[in-house]
């Protein structure tokens, strides 16, 4: 294959996950009587821009056309984009009546965080069904897949917005540079985009292989992105690290020499120099801490499934696939997972075939095998008495561990 960013066909792979369904496909009743796609799951190290990538294209139609992640689910993401509008409003001096557009704008929970400020807001989402809420939700939303040909279209409807915005969806991309050449169309009037995505220097230093699936095409640094941005005439002139999703980034971008570039740049860049994210033995040895994770969360669950406990897994997002399948995860080990998300509830995880069941209407277990560990303190606060009364949570991000009385405070 080629290289994502530049082209290049010199990769090197350094992690096979196996042949894996798409993670979110999940699985009606009806389908579990045939076996579902499997495409390969490899990630391989680019040596001439140190882009992180996939090998395999699972095509977008297919993965996005209907989603099933909600933005707003969990208190923590509603929080997290009401602080970052109203920080980005300040910061960017916008006024009421300026255009906000979000890039994969899923049900239109940060754009709805805008509204104390004024401004107009266009999501565009390629899934049908998340349009469908948002604009029931008076969130006008464009049901299309994002490119340099939608970016036109809403310059000439709409004008060109002040600020473009995508959180968690720029690692998607099958159209990586038409949708990059439609955000630098965005930014000729002094617009300037903020992407917020996974940051693979979290995702290595906290062992997130789980982040690796099917949706996931590329995996960022500061480093890659300044590479892709520059063949579209961007730059990024800041750079800071979130909390939000195990670590982030959130980088600030317009056209070059558009706006000074700040120190910060340059010291993320440093930082991952120093990290060695531009070698590919950095993830090599990643690779290998994937099954040692492995061996670690089998070890467990099979201790708990000897003294005769029930685990169940809280949640069913994406990533929880990944492990499940990796790992070879199935109804032998975890019963059930239970869900909130009501597009989840009934159906079964790919692959691992363990169903999805109301969180409500299932009896606490001995321990919930916490797949969104993202967030797990949002969780510990949620089940603290059910952690104090003999629960247990299981984790096996960053390494496999139990939490429980004796020690969930510290997750507080």
């Amino acid at each position: 294959m080629n290289c994502r960013v530049c082209s290049s066909t010199n990769l090197e792979e350094f992690l096979d996950l196996g042949d894996q369904p798409h993670c979110d496909s999940l699985l009606s009743s009806e389908q579990l009587s045939r076996k579902e796609p499997y495409y390969p799951l490899k990630v391989c190290f680019c040596r001439e821009c140190t882009t992180i990538q996939i090998t395999y294209t699972v095509p977008k139609e297919e993965m996005f056309s209907e989603y099933l992640y909600i933005s707003g689910t969990t208190q923590t993401l509603r929080r997290h984009f009401q602080e970052t509008s109203d920080r980005l409003v300040k910061r960017l001096s916008l006024k009421p009546g300026d255009l906000v557009v979000d890039i994969g704008s899923n049900d239109g929970t940060w754009l709805s965080s805008y509204a104390p400020h004024g401004l107009r807001t266009l999501g565009v989402d390629p899934a049908s069904n998340l349009a469908e809420i948002a604009n029931g939700r008076g969130i006008e939303t464009l049901n299309r897949f994002f490119n340099a040909g939608v970016a036109s279209e809403i310059v000439k409807k709409y004008g060109r917005p002040r600020l473009v915005t995508a959180a968690g969806v720029f690692f998607h991309l099958e159209e990586l540079h038409s949708v990059t050449e439609g955000i630098a169309d965005f930014c000729k009037d002094g617009g300037v985009f903020c992407v917020q995505a996974i940051y693979l220097g979290a995702m290595i230093r906290e062992n997130q292989f789980d982040n690796i699936y099917h949706e996931h095409l590329t995996y960022w640094t500061v480093k890659s992105l300044t590479k892709l941005f520059a063949l579209h005439g961007l730059e990024i002139f800041s750079a800071d690290l979130l909390p939000i999703h195990g670590g982030s980034l959130e980088l600030l971008v317009g056209l070059e020499g558009a706006h000074e570039v700040e120190v910060s740049v340059e010291k993320m860049i440093a930082s991952e120099r120093e990290a060695e994210l531009d070698r590919v033995e950095t993830y090599r040895r990643f690779g290998d801490e994937v099954w040692k994770i492995r061996d670690g969360l089998l070890a467990i669950l099979r201790d708990f499934k000897a003294c005769g406990k029930k685990v169940v897994a809280f949640g069913a997002p994406a990533k929880g696939a990944t492990l499940l399948n990796s790992f070879r995860i199935t109804t032998d080990l975890v019963s059930c997972a239970v869900e909130r998300n009501a597009f989840k509830v009934g159906k079964y995880i790919p692959g691992a075939r363990i169903p999805i069941l109301d969180e409500d209407k299932v009896p606490p277990p001995d321990a919930y095998l916490i797949l969104p560990w993202n967030f797990l303190k949002e969780f510990v606060r949620k089940k603290e008495d059910y952690l104090k009364n003999g629960g247990a949570f299981i984790v096996a991000i960053p390494k496999p561990m139990v939490i429980d009385a004796s020690n969930y405070r510290q997750f507080l």
